[in-house]
């Protein structure tokens, strides 16, 4: 039996998902929830074309199917222009109605902001902290490792990329990068005159501009490629947003083992004194967004 994956946000992203979806046609049943009434027949053109798939299956669905899906995928909200307090307000209403509903599956943020979302989700929520994550730098590491591989004219297969902290703000660690067996930094001295350490700096540039504009189609076709790997009972390693592991919990994006069943944590990320400089000063950035919103919570009630 194929598992059910439940979609919201933004009708306009969700329709972008679920076109993709189709052309993927990934063992999965697809359940919208649409946030108004009104938008349901918008879908509807989306639900006859799944017909056409052979494995692939989309429907309009109600609170209760939340006790039997296995994914929550929450997009960027259709009041995204609306303060984070607002949005953050929204958000606990929904992990109420999700969990009186019986869900027991993940919550995967695939939207702009995700190491807010997924922290409160968690807070919210109180699940298991390998229950609730974001796409964070992922679609990034993923953006960073074609080129790389287009580069170094090897296949994308042979590189191994980490791209931590947020999407907004990527940190490349180049220390923690292979090419093959080999990292990325003992490459540069076989000096064959594919990449210099330039190159890798004008990569790093180049990817932190990217991180600058909108990550939408980025992050759907990311998450499509990683929900293929999962539904094949794959477990990648890759960065992605989940809460971490440090007091007080903050999330953000490193590498764990993503599964079918959710994250599992591997031993602590070892970085170059820069990128961990960095890393830390970014944390440090999270935190105070993440203490500022609690305060503001707090001072709303």
């Amino acid at each position: 039996m194929a598992p059910t994956m439940m979609i919201q946000g933004a009708s306009d992203q969700v329709r972008q998902l679920l076109q993709q979806l189709l052309t993927a046609d990934l063992p999965v049943t697809c359940v919208v929830v649409p946030e108004r009434a009104e938008e349901a027949p918008t879908y509807q053109p989306l639900v006859v074309a799944s017909a056409l798939c052979a494995r692939l299956t989309v429907r309009l669905g109600t609170a209760a199917d939340y006790g039997q899906a296995q994914w929550l995928v929450l997009l960027d909200q259709p009041h995204a222009e609306r303060p984070l307090t607002e949005q953050l307000a929204i958000l606990r209403r929904l992990t109420s109605r999700v969990l009186e509903n019986g869900f027991q599956g993940q919550f995967i943020f695939a939207g702009d902001q995700d190491q807010v979302f997924t922290y409160f989700a968690w807070k919210f929520s109180g699940i298991a902290r390998e229950r609730v994550w974001g796409l964070g730098t992922a679609p990034l590491g993923q953006l960073l490792t074609a080129r790389l591989a287009e580069r170094l004219a090897v296949s994308p297969g042979s590189v191994r990329t980490t791209v931590i902290g947020q999407a907004s703000e990527p940190i490349v660690a180049w220390s923690r990068t292979y090419v093959g067996p080999i990292p990325i930094l003992m490459y540069l001295a076989n000096a064959d005159g594919r990449v210099s350490a330039d190159d890798l700096s004008q990569m790093e540039t180049w990817l932190q501009r990217e991180a600058t504009g909108s990550l939408t189609t980025l992050r759907l076709v990311s998450l499509i490629s990683l929900l293929r790997r999962l539904l094949a009972h794959q477990a990648p390693i890759i960065s992605v947003t989940h809460p971490q592991a440090v007091k007080p919990v903050l999330a953000a994006s490193s590498p764990v083992l993503v599964t079918p069943q959710g994250l599992r944590g591997l031993t602590d990320l070892s970085l170059a004194e820069g990128e961990q400089q960095a890393y830390q000063q970014q944390l440090a950035r999270i935190q105070d967004t993440i203490a500022a919103l609690t305060a503001a919570q707090t001072e709303g009630k």
